[in-house]
């Protein structure tokens, strides 16, 4: 099977990482894969996941553009489309996802797949406002997956694509056996953590405000906030931090290369996002033994269960999320318990093997009922 991804930039975020995971277990099944870029630029100090994508054994090709950018694009995309001739085109975020449906336009033989990652709400995504207009070039797709069932609904309410022509399969996270021998002596600072986009929807916000009620209980208490910052959010926070005067106690990490090592190293996962389309960074904390305080949303409250893998809390209330803070850090058995049961939950529902065998029971599904040429 020939396999053509695209993807906006190669810029290390939720999508990405699964698109890295899944063209992995491509190679690895013995398929020709290409991995096609629209733009090579990184914004907000971000890191490229280019010489993963290269080990990993695909082949990386940026597109070039000739006039008016993404337009220049779309007729490179047609001739190395013509070129290449895959068996399925599967494309990630919203824009690859037009340039996908352009090339359909052209090709109407190729077999089209996107994956939806969000709802792409006024919230979240600056140019929402086109949806309505283009909502039609979706509807040209062989099938569409969704990251969550919210996401689903969206895609058939939003952009009017038939039930029959959607599939929810969620992402999936690796599986390992992490060590706590070494305990933390009584000196130690316990460390609450957010693994998060510097936006305002991610509710960083609301993480910080509850300190001032945690450290009256807990005085050493941290918390970590790491994560890339496309639009210098991360500079709200600092002020708030300084406003609060809890400079001692809240510690701003930046972009981390090592998410999995960052994650190990807390007691504690916090998530206050009044928004989202999964949450990958959920499992990846879950998946480490890591308890999890989070908002108490769909498709949050599908991952995290109450009162055995975390507390979900009241969105966007930092009193809620401070009690929660004050309950699990007050408990270390509680945590132990609660991280345990994370880490079974992935293995039963959100394993990475799972995730990515659906995928390719798609591609087997739809190449079969495929007109031969």
């Amino acid at each position: 099977m020939n396999l053509v991804y695209v993807i906006n930039t190669l810029a290390a975020g939720g999508a990405e990482h699964h698109l890295l995971n899944l063209v992995r277990d491509m190679v690895l099944r013995d398929y020709k894969v290409w991995v096609i870029v629209l733009d090579r630029n990184i914004h907000g100090r971000g890191h490229s996941l280019e010489q993963a994508f290269v080990e990993a054994g695909v082949s990386v090709i940026y597109l070039r553009s000739y006039l008016m950018n993404d337009v220049g694009r779309w007729f490179s995309f047609i001739r190395l489309i013509y070129k290449l001739r895959p068996d399925i085109i599967h494309s990630h975020l919203p824009r690859s996802d037009f340039s996908a449906s352009i090339v359909k336009t052209i090709l109407p033989d190729v077999c089209w797949i996107g994956t939806i990652h969000d709802t792409y709400t006024k919230d979240k995504y600056s140019g929402y406002w086109i949806f309505p207009f283009v909502k039609w070039h979706w509807q040209r797709a062989d099938q569409l997956i969704a990251v969550s069932k919210d996401v689903q609904k969206w895609v058939i309410e939003k952009l009017l694509v038939s039930q029959e022509k959607t599939r929810v399969i969620y992402h999936g996270v690796s599986l390992y056996e992490v060590s706590d021998s070494v305990e933390k002596n009584n000196s130690e600072p316990l460390n609450i953590g957010c693994l998060a986009r510097f936006e305002k929807r991610k509710g960083i916000e609301t993480l910080v405000r509850a300190m001032p009620e945690v450290i009256k209980i807990f005085p050493s208490v941290q918390l970590l906030l790491a994560g890339s910052d496309p639009t210098n959010y991360s500079y709200t926070i600092k002020a708030l931090v300084r406003k609060l005067r809890l400079e001692a106690n809240v510690k701003i990490i930046g972009f981390c290369v090592t998410p999995l090592e960052f994650l190990h190293d807390l007691d504690i996962f916090a998530f206050a996002s009044s928004s989202e389309g999964f949450g990958i960074v959920l499992i990846e904390a879950m998946s480490v033994r890591r308890p999890v305080v989070a908002s108490d949303i769909y498709p949050i409250n599908h991952i995290v269960q109450h009162g055995t893998t975390g507390l979900l809390v009241e969105t966007g209330s930092h009193h809620a999320f401070a009690q929660g803070f004050i309950e699990l850090l007050g408990d270390a058995e509680k945590r132990r318990r609660m991280g345990d049961a994370g880490y079974q939950r992935c293995m039963n529902e959100f394993s990475l093997e799972k995730s990515l065998n659906r995928v390719h029971d798609l591609y087997v599904e739809l190449i079969s009922e495929a007109p031969s040429h």
